[in-house]
């Protein structure tokens, strides 16, 4: 697995020697198989006797174990067994979220990944204030645990995905006379004064982008894009195999749509297809269409995709159209940088998934690159979620060793 860069600058990797030295021991069992301490030597290229010392420290403290020896595993039966050691996932729990401007889910994970439990709540309406939006996410983490039989003090790291900028700090910039930034990411590292917890905010195509980069090998060392492209268009951008971050945080911020023929705003498709629904059922009666089964307050973006599916005429005339504004986001992110693909995610990323070729057939409308590739993530909707995690274990990976002098 690619690691996660978290955004933060905080993060104090060891500078001792014998703590440098334990990071690396740490680095070779980390997610890895059991381990001999002759392979532990040949990775590191430290001594026996210095492996041998640091797994002693490194087993007090917890993060890794003594595994069965490799006799008893089947590997050999003759001579003197050796000492094998294994990671020790359970040393630390964490927590990934997906804080979404109408849905927050959250897991608690262990330090393999593993998912212990996780929540979604859903937000109907328009947040008042960065408290009680804070107040949200705070609920569903502990909703998580609760439903883990866990308590707060049993968390090490949480990471929040929100769709703003986020800064190395976890910090939002100021958005001009605008609260929408600040209410989606509302001072969460706030929540350490009451909760023993290493917690900080991401932007959410970062997470996603990074999650699409550790779960798919095929995008290893390459350059690309994640689009998420559900309430509001957002990018996470890898070039050549590195995130491109600022230290304002606005690497991947697609105001730029504003201006862009055809889009015309950051509203992803999710948003688009559902205002076009409505306003197709206030026009129905002129143009009879299935979308009228519901009401204008009811349907939904899954609604026009379906319908449209169906064969119904205007369902499928929005689609089109949704199709060409993505194919221009594609194109404006494409040709700057030159990428070799992108990648569809969030929630609208299911219902593109046999659309990719058509995005690809618009966007050579406007530009001419045929080597792009346009995709669906493989993780769609879980991709924020799950890059949160990855990056929360990062973090409890980064400063594993702040005890070891």
């Amino acid at each position: 697995m690619t690691p996660v860069i978290p955004n933060s600058a905080e993060n104090t990797k060891p500078t001792s020697p014998r703590s440098l030295n334990a990071q690396s021991v740490l680095k070779t069992l980390w997610g890895a198989p059991a381990t001999t301490v002759s392979e532990i030597m040949d990775k590191t290229g430290l001594t026996r006797a210095t492996v041998l010392s640091l797994c002693k420290d490194l087993e007090k403290l917890g993060w890794i174990r003594s595994a069965q020896d490799s006799r008893k595993a089947g590997e050999y039966a003759m001579g003197r067994p050796a000492k094998r050691y294994e990671f020790n996932p359970s040393q630390a729990l964490v927590v990934g979220v997906d804080a979404g401007e109408h849905r927050i889910s959250a897991t608690v994970s262990d330090l393999a990944g593993s998912e212990i439990s996780t929540i979604h709540r859903n937000y109907n309406g328009t947040w008042k204030n960065a408290s009680e939006r804070r107040e949200h996410i705070l609920k569903t983490v502990l909703q998580t645990l609760d439903t883990a039989d866990l308590s707060p003090n049993d968390i090490h790291t949480v990471v929040v995905g929100v769709p703003t900028p986020v800064n190395f700090e976890g910090k939002s910039p100021k958005d001009g006379t605008s609260t929408f930034w600040s209410v989606m990411n509302p001072d969460l590292t706030s929540l350490r004064e009451s909760f023993p917890w290493n917690i900080t905010a991401d932007n959410d195509a970062n997470l996603a982008a990074l999650a699409d980069l550790s779960t798919d090998p095929t995008l290893a060392g390459t350059s690309f894009a994640t689009v998420l492209a559900g309430e509001r268009f957002g990018a996470g951008i890898i070039l050549n195999g590195t995130l491109l971050r600022q230290r304002r945080g606005m690497a991947g911020e697609l105001r730029i749509l504003d201006i862009v023929s055809g889009v015309k705003g950051t509203d992803g498709i999710a948003a688009r297809a559902r205002t076009a629904g409505q306003n197709a059922i206030r026009k129905s009666e002129a143009e009879p269409t299935s979308l009228a089964h519901w009401t204008p307050e009811k349907i939904t973006a899954e609604n026009v995709f379906a319908e449209a599916e169906r064969g119904d005429a205007v369902a499928s005339a929005i689609i089109t159209e949704l199709t060409d504004s993505l194919a221009r986001v594609c194109a404006v992110l494409a040709g700057p940088l030159d990428l070799d693909r992108i990648n569809i995610a969030g929630g609208a990323a299911p219902a593109f998934r046999g659309k990719t070729a058509e995005i690809y057939r618009q966007l050579q409308r406007y530009l001419n690159i045929p080597w792009i590739e346009i995709r669906t993530s493989t993780i769609g909707e879980e991709a924020v979620r799950l890059g949160a995690i990855q990056s929360a274990i990062e973090r409890v990976r980064l400063n594993a060793l702040e005890d070891l002098t």
